[in-house]
């Protein structure tokens, strides 16, 4: 993810608005170095990194109040091979007030998946992982009839769920490996209430209705459109924990809190306030494609030529700008997260 997702992804940084009160916590309860060593901390799915500069700055302001002297903070971000790491390490090392110019701070990268082992063990104090862990591994197949995960029902359900459950164990086997005694994990995890909902279940209807409308135009084929899935599942409270009450992950990691939080619609909210519909279709489309359009748009067949697949996806913002100008209130999100502090007994 690039320059779009940082400029469209508020929704992401006001979630993790309600993860910083955890990792100040964690800050305050993790184990330090010895000896003047660097202080190891990880940013779990980093994307653009626009959304990790507040975080990364509250850990090395809160490493240093504790000391009370320039400790070495050593900062990794990673995210997959495909991010656009030229975008995020212009946004961590360029943006004025960066954590990165502070003195005696290190930030490198890493391109490689969370679902995989990222460090040595026992080498890093304190991981973050902000609106991240909801992204699957891979999809397991189609959802028949739709694009999104809360859609999905009999056995593409069961293998949504089995694969986020694999995932989410995979996730905490590598960090409870990767931390050190003492060490913190802070996830703030893109959930789903008990009854599997998301929150942002109309937005993703009208999504999944304007590319029925893109094939009826005969712009996508009805080949390419039945591959189209968004390649996420959002936990419930219980999946989260589930892992976590008992066997080798309860007894590597302890859970120190946790919570589920609605979060607020803030367009919407804008909206009520200027009465701006286009600009609302405008900023609701944008955060869409920012967010989820590269992962539906990679199915598109391989042999298309770029004007072919730039004119798909303009079709779909027409639409989609269309759809959310003529009925706001459909698209109303409220999206779930899960903020969840763990040590590494």
């Amino acid at each position: 993810m690039g320059q779009g997702y940082a400029r469209h992804s508020r929704v992401q940084h006001r979630a993790g608005d309600f993860g910083l009160p955890l990792l100040q916590r964690a800050v305050d309860a993790v184990v330090l170095p010895e000896d003047g060593t660097p202080f190891r901390v990880a940013d779990l799915g980093a994307a653009a990194g626009s959304n990790s500069l507040d975080p990364m700055r509250a850990v090395v302001d809160g490493i240093r109040g504790r000391t009370g002297e320039e400790t070495p903070v050593t900062v990794v971000h990673t995210d997959i091979p495909a991010n656009d790491f030229n975008a995020l390490l212009a946004t961590i090392m360029e943006t004025p007030g960066s954590y990165a110019k502070l003195p005696q701070v290190f930030a490198q990268a890493e391109a490689r998946s969370f679902y995989e082992p990222l460090f040595p063990a026992a080498e890093l104090h304190l991981a973050w992982s902000a609106i991240a862990v909801h992204w699957l591994s891979r999809v397991p197949g189609p959802i028949p009839g739709h694009i999104y995960c809360s859609r999905a029902t009999g056995s593409a359900r069961r293998a949504l769920k089995e694969q986020s459950r694999s995932d989410w164990e995979t996730f905490l086997a590598h960090r409870a490996r990767e931390l050190r005694s003492g060490g913190q994990l802070v996830v703030l995890g893109g959930a789903a209430a008990d009854d599997g909902s998301s929150g942002a279940d109309g937005l993703m209807d009208a999504a999944e209705a304007v590319l029925a409308d893109v094939v009826r135009q005969g712009l996508i084929t009805p080949a390419e459109y039945a591959r189209m899935t968004i390649p996420t599942w959002n936990r419930t409270r219980e999946e989260f924990l589930a892992p976590l009450r008992e066997g080798p992950l309860a007894q590597a990691l302890r859970v120190e809190e946790y919570d589920l939080v609605v979060l607020p619609d803030l367009l919407l909210d804008r909206l009520r306030e200027t009465g701006d519909v286009k600009g609302f279709a405008e900023q609701v489309t944008a955060f869409f494609q920012a967010a989820f359009q590269p992962s539906l748009f990679s199915v598109l067949d391989p042999g298309r030529a770029p004007a072919e697949a730039d004119a798909v996806a303009e079709a779909f913002a027409v639409g989609m700008r269309s759809r959310v100008a003529a009925d706001p209130e459909a698209v109303e999100t409220h999206w779930h997260v899960v903020p969840l502090r763990l040590a590494r007994v």
